[in-house]
């Protein structure tokens, strides 16, 4: 069965999460991607503090066994450059050497998109920037990701995702309310909404230039992206003139008590609970084992209860550290009361029934650190089946490891040239 997207290239020079997740989706969906490195600035992702293990660690894992962090890491460890990068192919290549950048063009001359996530002025101030590039290649589609995009006042800022989070107001919308600090959210929500305009953009280039046959420019900036995310609040202050504020666990719009995450059995376990009428209350109550404390007249009305917050948490952590988190949650559900386990990786990846039976994690090979567990592709297309390893079927590529494929086969550069080019630090 033929792929959603074929014979489409991707000359690749992203890293880190927000840049790589866009081409990681179209690399699913069949495109070929290829990873362009150079070793000494390589992704900082490669070798994190994330590893995979190897080796002997690595059976001790599969079977279950507890081991202590890989002693042993490399730049093919890193866990969460796996996760980012699989299907896609990686080259060697430095652009900071003319012969290199001469080679780059000739890249960029067969292929369909160039997609980068430097600074602003980087590819610029190498000769290399997009109206360099087409002139190499009319119809190309060049998608450029810094943090907050190409023109303006912002554009020689350099950002990461906590940047550019808390740029776009969703740092200081997270957290518990005030005089608590906000929090922010980490990397992954601002990245990977990054990723997914950032995949969405090339989709629309490349419909756009099936119909007409040009290729574009495409300035992505990652914190207007964040922005969209920030909508409600927005509304609430174009609309109402009202700033919003942190909340917390509190239920800022529809009136309930408890509403909230309270600690389980165990280390660090907790559990969601949302009640939102006297009948569900009773539910719980009953679920709990009926305590004294729940027919305290602060407690049996809603009306009660929301005056009384402080104290209900309080009386509430006292009876669910009592339970098994899954155990509690599942009781709760049958007795009509909205309750969820605050669920951490492992439980997402090893023992969530509905990912487990959508088949979420799907196992790729990588060259150095064997098969080894990925996220599936997360949408699922009836007729164009689509993976993580789209039409590769393989892990995130080792450092150079299809410099054969690429520089010989679709650049014709034979054996003894390769070898020269890389004596000279040029591949």
């Amino acid at each position: 069965m033929p792929f959603a997207i074929e014979n489409i290239r991707i000359t690749d020079c992203t890293w880190l999460l927000a840049g790589a997740g866009g081409p990681r989706f179209l690399a699913g969906m069949g495109a070929e991607d290829i990873r362009v490195e150079w070793k000494d600035r390589l992704d900082w992702l490669r070798s994190g503090s994330l590893t995979i293990p190897i080796g002997e660690e690595a059976e001790r894992v599969r079977r279950g066994e507890t081991v202590p962090s890989p002693t042993r890491t490399s730049v093919e460890q890193g866990a969460t450059f796996s996760e980012n990068n699989p299907g896609k192919r990686g080259i060697s290549l430095n652009i900071r050497t003319e012969k290199g950048k001469e080679i780059f063009k000739e890249l960029v001359r067969i292929s369909d998109v160039v997609v980068e996530c430097f600074t602003a002025r980087t590819m610029e101030r190498l000769g290399l920037d997009y109206q360099v590039l087409r002139k190499i290649n009319p119809s190309l589609i060049y998608i450029q990701q810094p943090g907050f995009g190409r023109k303006g006042q912002y554009v020689d800022y350099v950002s990461t995702g906590p940047v550019a989070q808390a740029m776009s107001g969703l740092t200081e919308q997270s957290g518990l309310p005030s005089p608590y600090p906000p929090v922010g959210w980490g990397y992954s929500y601002m990245d990977w909404s990054g990723a997914y305009y950032n995949a969405m953009a090339m989709l629309s280039a490349l419909y756009y230039r099936a119909r007409t046959g040009e290729g574009q420019y495409i300035d992505c900036s990652q914190a207007e992206a964040g922005l969209y995310l920030t909508g409600t609040a927005v509304l609430d202050y174009v609309a109402n003139d009202r700033s919003s504020a942190r909340t917390g666990n509190r239920s800022p719009y529809v009136p309930s008590a408890p509403h909230g995450a309270y600690p389980c059995k165990g280390t660090d376990r907790w559990i969601t609970i949302s009640v939102y009428n006297d009948e569900e209350w009773r539910a719980m109550a009953g679920v709990l084992g009926d305590p004294r404390w729940t027919k305290d007249e602060r407690y049996t009305k809603l009306s009660a209860r929301l005056m009384h917050l402080d104290e209900l948490d309080h009386m509430m952590e006292g009876e669910t550290l009592q339970w098994e988190p899954f155990e509690l949650m599942e009781k709760l559900q049958a007795a009509g009361v909205a309750a969820g386990v605050c669920q951490t990786a492992e439980d997402r990846m090893e023992r969530d029934p509905q990912l487990e039976h959508l088949g979420f994690q799907v196992e790729l090979p990588n060259s150095t650190v064997g098969t080894w567990k990925i996220k599936d592709f997360p949408i699922h297309l009836s007729d164009t089946p689509a993976h993580s390893g789209g039409t590769l079927n393989r892990g995130a590529p080792c450092y150079g490891e299809d410099n054969g494929y690429v520089y010989g086969t679709l650049l014709g550069i034979d054996d003894g040239e390769r070898a020269k080019l890389a004596e000279a630090e040029i591949i």
